[in-house]
Order: C-alpha cells, then structure tokens, then sequence
C-alpha cells in the first residue's frame, strides 16, 4: 500500500474483516456460462459464504478468503484464498482449475480483479469487490459473456460467537 496515499490506506484498512453474504443475483448462472463443473456450482451454491479481508503489511500482499459454510457456519465446506499485491500481474489457478493471469488495482472503495485467460477456450472474468462502510458487494462480469453479470451483498459480521466449526476434507477433483 505503499503507492497508495494516507488517505486512501487509512479507509482501505476499515476494509478489513469478515463479511456474511446477504443475497446473490444471478450467481448461478453466472457459474455455469463461465463454465464451472456442475459439482463445483452446487458446491458454490449450497452453503452461505463468509468473505474474510485481511492485509499482511509485512509482504504488502492482501486475502480476500472465501469460506462456504451450511447450517449458519457450523461445518465448513471448503475455504479458498485469493492473495494479491496491488497492482502486479500474477498467474492465477481459479477454484474451477482455470489458468489466468491476474491483475487487482484499487479505486476509491473498489477492488477491481481483471483475469485473462492464458489459452484458447478458457475465458477470463472481472470481480469488482466495492467496500461501503458495513458492506460489500461483489459484481462478476464473464469476459465471453459480458452481458451475464452475478451480483453479490455481504454485510459485515459484527461480533462473532465461539462456535465449533466441522470441516469436510477437501479433493483437489472438485
């Protein structure tokens, strides 16, 4: 965040913490025209996502950690981190196995992913990550398909209880 002026780092750390997902629209659909496996859109789709934002000042790299929960956080089905450094290209592996090239910028309260595919066939996708106060909301357009766009409303969790969270093994397969 060094780039970045006072201003800018001083609201992007309010950023930071977990979110409880409130709403999706269109997200299945939008799963499917990217063209993510059946098996990984119910995945996707069955639970309720918790979104964690943290920043590791040490490497200057952020998470946006995306955890699938069922029954109101009590088993967790599969977690997945998307590290990042502000404004460097990287090459990605997405949770459906696609293999793009990366890039995150911020703008205002704005996270803005911009994925390119590195291979015929493969499409990449943009996920704009807006930050208002207590909540957040995701929009996902599909490079291919850009009039399909999924729509995503979290709200910040403001205090968490102690509660035993069960995990399901993950498989690499999915």
């Amino acid at each position: 965040m060094e780039k970045l002026d006072e201003l800018q780092r001083k609201e992007m750390e309010k950023w930071k913490g977990k979110y409880l997902m409130t709403s999706w629209e269109n997200y299945a659909d939008f799963l499917e025209k990217l063209g993510v496996p059946l098996l990984l859109r119910k995945l996707a789709t069955m639970g309720t996502p918790i979104v964690e934002v943290s920043y590791d000042e040490e490497i200057e790299e952020w998470n946006i950690c995306r955890t699938s929960t069922l029954f109101y956080r009590l088993i967790k089905l599969r977690s997945v981190d998307f590290r990042f450094k502000l404004d460097e290209e990287f090459d990605e592996i997405t949770p459906d196995k696609r293999d793009v090239r990366s890039v995150v910028t911020v703008e205002g309260n704005r996270f803005t992913h911009v994925s390119k595919a590195k291979k015929e066939g493969v499409t990449g996708h943009t996920v704009i990550t807006e930050f208002n106060g207590d909540e957040v909301v995701r929009y996902m357009t599909i490079d291919k398909v850009p009039d399909c766009t999924g729509l995503m409303k979290f709200t910040r969790m403001k205090v968490e209880k102690d509660i035993k969270v069960t995990e399901i093994e993950e498989d690499d397969d999915l």
